[in-house]
């Protein structure tokens, strides 16, 4: 693991800790700091990699490659879960946030304006924006990370998490042939969880942006599937959970609330916690192979 991997778990533990130890007040004012960071990071990668890719081919070359990683992760994921669970509740499906609009609105500007200025030196501020993330993501996060809380979700949760990370290694590994990608880089995209903000960054540091906004886009479209999917297919509460990844503790959250039902929120939480912790561990890890 090279130093911005290091610290950047570092960081995170050491935020967690902190946010355990000051007034939630702290962690609470945390949360408002999270989507401007967010945003920023967005920006400053796509602008990064907007001067990689400076043709319509190359771009949707990207777009392909990254639906490619989501539908296979998800669908891999799913059946793994599928084996390990039993059948689903009914429910309801409850609309998305918009959030994702802003997201999508700054990745575009970002990547014009980097095909237009070709700005160098941007790795090292996506170095010190993922840092800040860390520490920020460790404060809001640390009112529900408790050893008590990954336990609660049970049997369910735990297979869930299993489930995504058997299916994102099994297709992180199809796609590094079928793609002629190499094998850390084409795992650290997949087990990305759908945790985009993280993921995409941390292997642009290491791959390139162009892989970097690869792994972005490619998890980005994994959360988004998640709200297309989960209100529509049969499947166990294990293999539906699975599909959101990391997700599953906040944005895509609302969605197994309504479809599986209150009982299985626990569940989904677990399993959101769990991936969540192992990401930043993994992601980075897996690069330095």
């Amino acid at each position: 693991m090279n130093v911005s991997g290091f610290m950047f778990i570092v960081v995170f533990a050491a935020s967690i800790i902190i946010g355990k130890l000051t007034p939630v007040a702290v962690s609470k004012a945390s949360d408002k700091l999270v989507m401007p960071i967010v945003i920023t990071l967005i920006f400053t990668i796509s602008l990064w990699g907007g001067g990689q890719l400076t043709s319509v081919s190359g771009a949707g070359l990207l777009i392909t490659y990254s639906l490619t990683y989501a539908l296979l992760s998800v669908a891999l994921s799913y059946v793994v879960g599928v084996m390990m669970g039993e059948r689903r509740r009914n429910g309801s499906f409850r609309p998305m946030s918009k959030a994702p609009l802003v997201f999508i609105l700054t990745l575009t500007v970002g990547w014009l304006l980097g095909v237009v200025l070709h700005v160098i030196g941007v790795g090292s501020i996506v170095e010190a924006e993922l840092i800040a993330l860390a520490g920020i993501i460790g404060l809001s996060s640390s009112r529900v990370m408790s050893i008590k809380s990954l336990i609660a979700g049970g049997r369910i949760g735990a297979e869930a998490g299993v489930s995504a990370l058997l299916g994102s290694v099994i297709a992180g590994s199809l796609l590094s042939f079928i793609f002629n990608i190499r094998l850390n880089t084409s795992l650290a995209i997949a087990l990305g969880m759908g945790w985009y903000t993280f993921t995409g960054p941390v292997v642009a540091l290491y791959a390139g942006p162009y892989y970097g906004l690869l792994a972005f886009l490619s998890n980005f479209l994994r959360e988004q599937l998640t709200f297309i999917l989960v209100p529509f297919i049969p499947g166990s509460p294990q293999a539906l959970i699975s599909i959101g990844g990391a997700t599953t503790m906040d944005d895509t959250l609302p969605v197994y609330v309504s479809v599986l039902g209150k009982d299985y929120s626990v569940a989904s939480i677990s399993n959101g916690l769990l991936l969540t912790i192992l990401v930043p561990i993994i992601v980075p890890l897996v690069l330095t192979i």
